[in-house]
């Protein structure tokens, strides 16, 4: 037997050696962001929508864009999202996004045959398709419902005939490709118009008559409209038109980005009227976070932030009840085109229409798309990294079933202020303002209580905590902050002390639930102790609620297999694996990384890099970060 294996591993070492076979690993530059935690989320439905928007796809792999899976080898993107939790695709349709001499617009130059690709694909791994018909030839939104060239001149009979034809043409074609249509979206944030019509009654005479093309196509299939700024629009008024003017559909859904569109809970609320009022189940259609951006926002600038904006939007969901059906992450793969320069990456995304517009959508857009074309705006609120290697943000959908094993120790004592009021907290002995614990769950991030400060003359309140016995290493600081400045810009500053170096970020409030949360990272800490709180400067009538207060040491991240931790697994991490096992000196080495079975290291790592590294079975889930 052990003959056996002497042999079979220096046939791999030979195949390996021939072919200088080297798997690039996941891409240090974000790689100690990557651990994640996430919460299962109990009463989750398990037909409940896990969905992601991948409509540029096809025109990003057109310019030589791979993508990969977790192990670090290239990958079909469907079996990626589908081993992540994501069941279902949405993908848009444009009717005619070409110029005359059939120059794509851009942004994925997506049609119905772009639907019918993509369909087929998320089919072979057994996810649905969600069609969203945006009944224009470029992007449809609030501020522009352009009619498809074709149809510009055409009466209002003219137009409801024709975009029942197209829809029910397009459904039948999808269908009939083998692509598994679960929904159908009859117009994309239709808000203000639909198709160049922007009153009400010939707005909803084709939405009617597309959703009755989806009706009559087939039955089964769930019809859903669009509509967006949930933050300032009513939404019943739109539930009470869509109704009043019988334009049959099964979806209320919504998009909802959380930088523009107000709080969660406010999304809630509205949801919630519309489905009291109609009875129709209810979705968010499209939403996404950043992983990287100075600004503060309400969730972490981090793949743990996206990971949190994620699962917050799937709980709102679920506590809503039966009637909400899901949400969709939108161009979760959305990065740019490849090239070692701009002019080269640049000249792909023309050609293949990866950007979000290219220079010729001019012709039919040129206000805006003609203007700004260029490179797509989505790559820091991708979930998969520049390169296209998944980000650990990805799985989320998969870690609301099930939860992750990772969660970090909160350093903080008594972070949300649920058990001892202030008390862990000492607060400026020059303070001016009243600091006290609020028990009301409406001004609380999580649990019932929060930090409450306010005062009718100028604010200057200074609280912090001083925390010891802390393991030397990285750490992050990061709080959950609503409130309002009362006209001073930026009332509270975040700040950290340790060996001496003061940490800090500023951060502006703009209202009652419209939580922020900033974070500082890379606190280094030698000592064993830290010191965090928040500086409160404002002006008369200022007032705010601080909650979930975290300080949390940043694990070293490491990639498994990479012995020697130049960022690639290659044969020479096995050769250093063997060297350490054979008692010679071999310096760099990460004897974690090394041992890729957490089972103390042995001979069967460097067999396992090696198998990794020719192609077989990757059981070890080597090229992965971990701690």
């Amino acid at each position: 037997m052990k003959r056996a294996l002497r042999v079979s591993v220096s046939l791999i070492l030979f195949i390996v050696l021939a072919f200088g076979a080297a798997v690039k690993a996941y891409p240090l530059g974000i790689a100690r962001t990557q651990l994640i935690s996430v919460r299962k989320l109990d009463g989750l439905p398990e037909d409940f929508f896990m969905g992601a928007d991948i409509s540029s796809l096809l025109s990003l792999e057109a310019s030589g864009r791979v993508f990969y899976g977790f192990d670090g080898r290239e990958q079909d993107i469907f079996k990626t999202l589908s081993e992540s939790g994501v069941n279902c695709i949405r993908v848009r349709v444009w009717n005619d996004p070409f110029d005359e001499n059939g120059n794509g617009y851009g942004g994925g130059n997506c049609t119905v045959d772009t639907a019918i690709a993509i369909g087929k694909r998320a089919a072979e791994y057994g996810m649905g398709l969600l069609v969203d018909f945006h009944y224009s030839d470029f992007w449809a939104d609030p501020g522009k419902q352009q009619a498809p060239k074709e149809w510009k001149s055409m009466t209002l009979s003219e137009k409801t005939s024709a975009i029942y034809d197209y829809t029910a043409d397009s459904v039948r074609k999808i269908k009939q490709s083998g692509a598994n249509v679960i929904m159908v979206q009859v117009g994309n944030e239709t808000n203000n118009g639909l198709c160049g019509e922007t009153d009400k009654l010939s707005r909803y005479t084709l939405m009617r008559s597309a959703a009755k093309a989806v009706r009559d196509t087939d039955a089964d299939i769930l019809i859903a409209t669009h509509f967006t700024n949930p933050e300032s629009a009513d939404y019943t008024v739109f539930a009470e038109e869509l109704e009043t003017y019988g334009v049959d559909h099964d979806v209320f859904s919504t998009s909802y980005y959380p930088e523009y569109h107000g709080s969660i809970y406010r999304l809630k609320e509205q949801l919630c009227s519309v489905h009291s009022l109609t009875g129709k189940k209810v979705m968010i259609a499209e939403t996404s976070w950043g992983y990287s951006s100075d600004t503060v926002g309400a969730y972490k600038r981090s793949v743990q932030g996206q990971a949190d904006e994620i699962a917050a939007c799937v709980r709102a969901m679920v506590e809503l009840g039966d009637y909400a059906i899901g949400v969709f992450y939108w161009e979760p793969a959305w990065i740019d085109a490849p090239g070692e320069t701009e002019a080269e990456r640049s000249q792909k995304r023309e050609a293949c229409g990866a950007g979000w517009a290219s220079s010729y959508s001019a012709s039919y857009d040129p206000d805006d798309a003609g203007l700004y074309y260029g490179a797509t705006a989505c790559i820091p609120t991708a979930l998969f990294d520049p390169e296209g290697h998944p980000l650990e943000s990805l799985r989320t959908f998969l870690y609301l079933r099930k939860g992750t094993a990772f969660s970090p120790e909160n350093h903080v004592e008594d972070p949300s202020f649920e058990n001892s009021g202030i008390s862990r907290w000492k607060i400026g002995e020059s303070s001016v303002g009243t600091v006290s614990v609020s028990s009301d769950t409406s001004n609380a991030r999580d649990g019932n209580s929060s930090l409450h400060f306010w005062s009718d003359k100028p604010i200057d309140i200074t609280v912090e905590q001083t925390v010891s016995g802390l393991p030397d290493g990285e750490y992050g600081f990061s709080l959950s902050v609503q409130g309002d400045g009362a006209g001073d810009g930026s009332p509270l500053k975040l700040f950290a002390i340790s060996g001496g170096v003061r940490y800090e970020k500023t951060i502006a409030l703009d209202g009652w639930q419209s939580w922020k949360v900033p974070m500082i990272d890379e606190i280094l800490c030698s000592n064993g102790e830290i010191t965090v709180g928040v500086e409160i400067k404002a002006a008369p009538g200022a007032w705010g609620y601080i909650d979930c207060v975290e300080l949390i040491k940043e694990p070293p991240s490491f990639i498994r297999g990479d012995a020697d931790g130049d960022g690639e697994v290659t044969i020479l991490d096995a050769t250093r694996i063997q060297r350490k096992l054979a008692g010679f000196s071999v310096d760099p080495f990460r004897r974690e990384a090394a041992d890729i079975n957490s089972n103390g290291l042995d001979i069967t790592d460097a067999t396992g890099v090696q198998r990794f590294l020719a192609g077989f079975s990757n059981v070890y889930n080597i090229g992965t970060v971990r701690v």
